[in-house]
């Protein structure tokens, strides 16, 4: 092994120990403590042995006997604990619900990505009540840093795909110890380096309030399916924001304890990850917090009423990105509510600098390009390849090859500056508020990184050294605008905390974030129990339709809206769950066919949302000439089995009123797809000893207009020539 390797890690931080591999800390997000991971040593065939001979395909689950649909998915996991002592309910047909629901919602969602149905169930089956917190209560465990013995252990690295733990970490043992049963694992970006969810080797998440958007990272996969109801609860880290943005993104509450305070978390100065649960409750919170900690730390007793805090709220960008002002609504309502309950609030913004904290993060988390690159060559003979990895893990690697010590020392001084300076500031102002994110959650088709960062992230090795850092900062910017407020708190080592107070007007959730000093997580617990004791806490469960009926969880897209900082529509394929180890996503959405464009003229409704329907605008009858038309972008299918186009703006209900537009409108641009091509003609009558030029296929046209004759429509191009409107020909580009 390359000496400098690890040389390089211990002048970073200790984040790496010699005999346990594949740590690393995201730079918005994380994988697991060092002490957790092993390399993997457990071949993909034993995989099987080690999860019970599981079948290459699950045993079929349908709807089993227990608790209905709708009390099973709003219920927290205590309440299914209690009613599994009470008799109402075993764990068996818990588990069995769960992963009915995941077979049923994750081919929209793809937040699982492994599924061990078969262990789980025997699992339930053997468990005694010990007295266990949340005995016989279905959970999933991320997929990245929380290892379980025969489970996937990949890092989300394609080089990596076929590896599994060799043994169960501290966290998961705590988790099972306090009654839960692992039903599988959830998905994550690459190393857990981002903010979103998405990578090569597991796709895109989707969010269970809109699946055109992300849930968040690097914990989306769990924060979407916990939001959509399949599990209760779910487990996440956090050395970014990892726990919080999801929190932020799904309607969650995600709490980051203080570092060192979880059992198995590490305690120094150098380390900045967390792990933690992504939950809806303020009761499963606490529980699990109790369940959770390392009996050697102290939290501080939270003070029996807030009213004697003065609390400091800002919604300013620590790095001078925009907030939306969505997230500046989010802070004004809780200042509001905090004042009404007694509490004194001042807007302050934190002493510190954000954009020194920042990049002194992201000079020390180069370290995940060369992590990657070890876990490449330990399994595979061979140094990673560029093809194989995300452009920005590529630059990460890269440029972790030109990190001195003195650079390292800088950057953790400039964290300890931090987190001094806010030690000071808790003394004035216990609780400092913030929006969780800048924005609501970005379209699963906004890119992570700029593509004209991918280019030159690609070309590291030849970016002069002293120019790499600020290439590293420039290519997170566009996430980091998105989530500046979470990071801070992770380099402080404080805890900090994301409520679900906030539903912006485009149908997404947005949280707020309190953070506190070292050992004030109770503070921080006492907090949400205030929000969510006054009804403030905004989740999807709670959503109501036009009716005033409570809706059931969306996975399917549910609203076309804007966000400042995303992209037009999404594009990622959903994923199937395998009981043995997690592949690419193996099942594309099915294909429905639909037209380019309609009209109506008769009276209809544009929906916000195609399960509650909320009606965004009424449309009256109106003439043919005058009648509205619509790009369609896609068809989705709601809760009720009805189809809906979505358009430009939001939905409309599928019906023999809506007509095809394709011959009444020209488009801008053809695709010749006649394999033989076709022929331009001087005239629109498109005799054959008028024809001028032949077109090959593929070849792309510019109209000018669409021409009609009596039953014959043809197109005229901006050359003037025509062409055919056959659409066996020519199609729509």
């Amino acid at each position: 092994m390359d000496t400098r390797f690890w040389e390089h890690h211990r002048r970073l931080s200790s984040w790496l120990l010699l005999a346990a591999t594949v740590l690393t800390v995201g730079g918005l997000s994380v994988t697991a403590h060092a002490t957790d991971v092993t390399p993997a040593t457990v071949t993909s065939s034993q995989l099987q042995t080690a999860v019970g001979q599981e079948a290459a395909v699950a045993t079929p689950v349908t709807t089993p006997d227990g608790l209905s649909a709708e009390v099973y998915r709003k219920s927290s996991a205590l309440d299914l604990a209690a009613d599994v002592r009470a008799g109402k309910v075993t764990s068996t047909q818990l588990v069995k619900q769960a992963i009915a629901k995941v077979k049923a919602d994750n081919p929209q969602l793809n937040g699982v990505i492994t599924l061990r149905e078969d262990a789980a169930l025997q699992e339930a089956a053997a468990l005694k009540d010990t007295g266990q917190p949340f005995y016989g209560v279905p959970i999933l465990i991320k997929g990245l840093g929380q290892t379980l013995k025969g489970a996937s252990n990949t890092d989300g690295l394609v080089a990596n795909k076929d590896a599994v733990s060799g043994f169960t970490g501290t966290l998961v043992r705590n988790i099972q110890a306090a009654g839960f049963i692992v039903i599988g694992q959830t998905n994550f970006p690459e190393m857990g380096l981002l903010n979103v969810t998405t990578s090569k080797l597991y796709g895109a998440a989707k969010n269970a309030w809109n699946t055109d958007y992300n849930p968040g990272g690097s914990s989306g996969g769990s924060a979407t399916s916990v939001a959509d109801g399949i599990t209760p609860v779910a487990t996440g880290n956090d050395a970014g924001g990892s726990l919080r943005i999801p929190a932020s993104w799904s309607g969650l509450v995600g709490l980051k304890p203080t570092q060192g305070m979880i059992q198995g978390d590490g305690s120094s100065a150098t380390a900045h990850t967390v792990n933690f649960v992504e939950t809806k409750t303020m009761a499963d919170t606490t529980q699990l917090f109790d369940a959770l900690k390392n009996k050697k730390t102290t939290a501080a007793t939270a003070p029996a009423s807030l009213k004697g805090l003065t609390v400091a709220y800002s919604t300013k960008s620590p790095v001078g990105t925009p907030v939306s002002s969505d997230a500046v609504k989010a802070v004004d309502q809780a200042v509001n509510f905090l004042r009404s309950q007694g509490v004194t609030v001042k807007q302050v913004d934190p002493p510190v600098d954000g954009v020194a904290l920042m990049k002194a993060y992201y000079l020390l988390d180069t370290s995940a390009g060369s992590v990657a690159n070890y876990v490449t060559q330990t399994a595979q003979k061979r140094s990673m390849t560029k093809d194989e990895v995300s452009p920005l893990l590529w630059g990460l690697y890269q440029a972790s090859k030109n990190v001195t010590k003195d650079q390292a020392a800088d950057a953790n001084a400039t964290i300890a500056a931090a987190a001094a300076k806010m030690a000071a500031f808790h003394q004035q102002y216990p609780l400092v508020l913030t929006p969780t994110t800048a924005t609501t959650a970005p379209l699963n088709s906004d890119p992570s990184v700029l593509p004209e960062y991918e280019k030159q992230l690609l070309n590291m090795e030849n970016v002069p050294a002293d120019k790499q850092m600020q290439l590293i900062y420039d290519s997170w910017l566009h996430g980091l605008s998105k989530t500046p407020f979470t990071q801070q708190a992770n380099l402080t080592g404080e805890p900090a905390i994301s409520l679900p107070t906030y539903v912006a007007a485009n149908g997404l959730p947005l949280g707020i974030q309190f953070n506190a000093a070292k050992g004030q997580d109770r503070l921080l617990l006492k907090v949400g129990e205030l929000f969510e004791q006054h009804h403030q806490f905004k989740e999807l469960q709670d959503q109501t339709d036009d009716q005033g009926t409570t809706t059931g969880t969306t996975t399917q897209p549910t609203s076309p809206a804007e966000n400042t900082s995303s992209a037009s529509s999404a594009s990622a394929s959903s994923a199937t769950v395998t009981s043995t180890q997690p592949t690419q996503p193996a099942v594309k959405p099915t294909k429905v066919s639909y037209p380019k464009t309609v009209y109506l003229t008769k009276a209809f409704k544009l929906y916000r949302n195609v399960n509650t329907r909320q009606v965004k605008k009424a449309y009256k009858a109106s003439s043919r000439t005058t009648a509205p038309s619509f790009k369609v972008l896609g068809v989705v299918t709601a809760k009720n089995g009805q189809r809906y186009y979505q358009v430009k703006g939001g939905y409309i209900l599928v019906t023999k009123q809506v007509k095809n537009l394709y011959y009444q409108r020209a488009p801008k641009r053809l695709r010749v797809i006649a394999k033989k091509g076709v022929y331009q003609y001087r005239y629109g009558d498109l005799k054959r000893n008028h024809r001028v030029r032949h077109v090959k296929v593929k070849t792309l046209l510019k109209v000018k207009r669409i021409v009609t004759r009596g039953a014959v429509t043809r197109y005229q191009l901006t050359n003037g020539t025509y062409i055919t409107a056959n659409r066996q020909f020519v199609q729509w580009d």
